[in-house]
C-alpha cells in the first residue's frame, strides 16, 4: 500500500474532522477561547483542498452536528428548534469559507487573506441584528483571553472576529507552497505584527489598576425557585393556579427581602435581584411595590427588584426592574426588550444619576445585542445591573457574552443570575466578583464596583470597524468577480 498516496487522498477529511472537532469548543457549553481559533485554520484548508465545489457539502451536517453537541440542552428551546439552530450558528464561517474558496486565487496575495475575516464579519454583524443578538458569535468567545478581550474597546467584538479569521486565513496562504514562502512573508508578518500590537495594547489596558477610583458596594441576590413559574406564562397564567401557589410566592419575596437586608448589613448601598426572582400576581403588584420603597427608605439605598408580574389569562411577559431611590422614590421602571416572549418594552434604556455614579439596568438577554446595549455607553453610563436567567448548561459563557458590552463601553457591570454563573467586571473586564449559582448555598454576592466608567475610543466612534469591514468585504468580493471574468474572457 502507498501510505503516501492513502494520506493525500485521505488529509482533506481529516482537515475537516478537526474543524468540527475544534467547532464543538467554541462557545455555548464547552467554550474553549483557543479552539475559535483553530477550527476556521482546518475548516479552510479543507475548503481548499477539494477540486469540486460541491464536495465542501459534507461539511455541513458535520459542522451543523459540532453546533448541536454544543447548543442541546444548553437554551429553552422546542425539540425542533435545536436542529434550526444549529444550523444558522456556523452561518457566517459558511458565508466566510465559500467566498474564501472562489475568490482567494483571483485576488492579489495580500487581498486575498482578508476575504475570509471580512467576508465572515459582515455576516457576523448582520446576525448581531437578528433576533440571535451576538451569542452565537465567534467574536464573543474571547473574553476569557484578556489580552485579546481589550480590542474590543477600540474595534467593538467585531475586530476581535476579524484577527481570528485573518490570522486562520494567512496561516493557510503560509501553509500553501512552502517553498514560495519567500514572497509570503510580508504578510506573514503584517499579521504577526498586528496580533503583537494587539497583546500589548489588550495586557496593558487588562493590567490598568484603578485603586484611586471610588467604589460602591453592590449586593445582588437569587433565591431558589421551587419551580418554573414561566411554564404559568405559557398556559396563559390561569388565575386558579397562581392563587394556588400564593403562600408559596410570598415566601420567595419575604426571602428576597431577607437577603437584602444582609446585603445592607454588609455595606451594599445597591441591591438588586436576578431576574424575575420575585413573581407576583397582578393584583399584588401596588402592595409589593410600597413594600420596596419602604425598605429603599428605610435603609437608605438604592433598590431594583427584579420582577415577573403575572398577568391573569394572558401569555405576555411583564419582566421588568424597578429602580428605586434612598426615598422611596421610583426612579425608573425597565421591561425586558429582548425577549422570546410577547413584551411591552417601549425598548428604551433608563438611568438614574446616583452619588455612585449613573446607574442602568438591562435585563438578561438584552445584553446579547450591542447595538442595543451599546446606548448605555452613548448615554455615560457607569454602572450597568444585569438581572438575568441561564440554564446549568450554558453557564459561564452566556454571562461572559454580556460582559463584553463592559469592555466595549468601559462601564462596569454586575450581572446576577439564577441557574449560572453571576459575575462582576469593572469597565476594562476585570472580574471583580464571581459566584456558581450550582455550587453556592448562600445565593448573595457583593461587589465593590467603580462608580467612574472608563474611557473607550469604541463609545466614541460606535460600529465603525463593523462598517469598514463590511465595505471591505464588498469591494473584495467585486474584485473577486471582476477578476474572474477577465480571466474567463482570456480563455475564451
Amino acid at each position: 500500500m502507498d501510505l503516501k498516496k492513502t494520506w493525500n487522498a485521505a488529509r482533506a477529511w481529516v482537515w475537516l474532522a478537526l474543524g468540527a472537532f475544534f467547532m464543538t469548543f467554541i462557545g455555548w457549553r464547552f467554550n474553549v477561547p483557543f479552539a475559535a481559533w483553530i477550527a476556521p485554520v482546518f475548516l479552510i484548508r479543507f475548503f481548499r483542498d477539494q477540486r469540486r465545489w460541491y464536495a465542501t457539502l459534507f461539511a455541513i451536517p458535520l459542522l451543523a452536528a459540532a453546533s448541536f453537541i454544543q447548543m442541546v440542552g444548553g437554551w429553552d428551546l422546542d425539540a425542533w428548534q435545536v436542529p434550526l439552530f444549529s444550523m444558522l450558528r456556523p452561518a457566517a464561517i459558511f458565508a466566510a469559507l465559500y467566498a474564501d474558496r472562489a475568490l482567494h486565487k483571483r485576488l492579489p496575495l495580500a487581498a486575498a487573506t482578508l476575504v475570509y475575516p471580512a467576508v465572515f464579519l459582515a455576516v457576523d454583524y448582520a446576525i448581531s441584528f437578528t433576533p440571535l443578538g451576538s451569542i452565537m458569535s465567534v467574536s464573543a468567545t474571547q473574553f476569557g483571553f484578556p489580552a485579546i478581550a481589550q480590542l474590543a474597546s477600540i474595534t467593538g467584538i467585531w475586530g476581535i472576529g476579524f484577527l481570528v479569521g485573518w490570522f486562520a486565513s494567512v496561516v493557510n496562504t503560509l501553509w500553501e507552497d512552502r517553498e514560495d514562502l519567500a514572497r509570503k512573508w510580508k504578510v506573514g508578518a503584517a499579521l504577526a505584527a498586528c496580533i503583537a500590537a494587539v497583546l500589548a495594547f489588550g495586557s496593558f489596558r487588562s493590567g490598568l489598576q484603578h485603586d484611586s477610583s471610588p467604589t460602591v458596594r453592590v449586593g445582588s441576590v437569587t433565591v431558589e425557585h421551587p419551580r418554573d413559574y414561566w411554564n404559568w406564562i405559557d398556559q396563559g397564567t390561569p388565575r386558579d393556579v397562581v392563587a394556588g401557589y400564593a403562600g408559596e410566592l410570598a415566601s420567595i419575596e419575604d426571602r428576597l427581602f431577607a437577603s437584602s437586608a444582609r446585603a445592607v448589613a454588609a455595606g451594599a448601598k445597591v441591591v438588586f435581584w436576578s431576574e424575575g426572582n420575585c413573581v407576583i400576581a397582578e393584583d399584588r403588584e401596588q402592595a409589593f411595590l410600597e413594600r420596596a420603597r419602604s425598605f429603599a427608605r428605610d435603609n437608605g439605598v438604592y433598590l431594583a427588584p427584579a420582577v415577573l408580574v403575572l398577568r391573569y389569562g394572558q401569555t405576555i411577559s411583564d419582566n421588568k426592574v424597578v429602580m428605586i431611590a434612598p426615598d422611596g422614590a421610583v426612579s425608573f421602571t425597565y421591561v425586558k426588550t429582548m425577549s422570546w416572549y410577547p413584551t411591552g418594552s417601549d425598548g428604551i434604556l433608563r438611568t438614574v444619576d446616583t452619588p455612585y455614579g449613573r446607574i442602568g439596568a438591562a435585563v438578561c438577554f438584552d445584553m446579547d445585542f450591542p447595538y442595543f446595549v451599546n446606548r448605555f455607553g452613548r448615554m455615560a453610563t457607569d454602572i450597568v445591573l444585569v438581572p438575568s436567567f441561564d440554564s446549568e448548561r450554558i453557564r459561564p459563557y452566556h454571562t461572559e457574552v454580556g460582559l463584553m458590552r463592559a469592555v466595549e463601553n468601559g462601564f462596569s457591570i454586575v450581572r446576577q443570575v439564577s441557574t449560572g454563573t453571576s459575575m462582576a467586571v469593572d469597565g476594562t473586564g476585570h472580574i471583580l466578583a464571581r459566584q456558581d449559582y450550582f455550587t453556592t448555598a448562600d445565593r448573595l454576592m457583593l461587589s465593590d464596583v467603580p462608580t467612574k466608567r472608563v474611557a473607550t475610543l469604541y463609545r466614541v466612534l460606535g460600529d465603525w470597524f463593523a462598517w469598514a469591514g463590511c465595505a471591505l468585504a464588498a469591494a473584495l468580493v467585486a474584485l473577486g468577480i471582476a477578476a474572474g471574468r477577465r480571466s474567463s474572457r482570456r480563455a475564451s
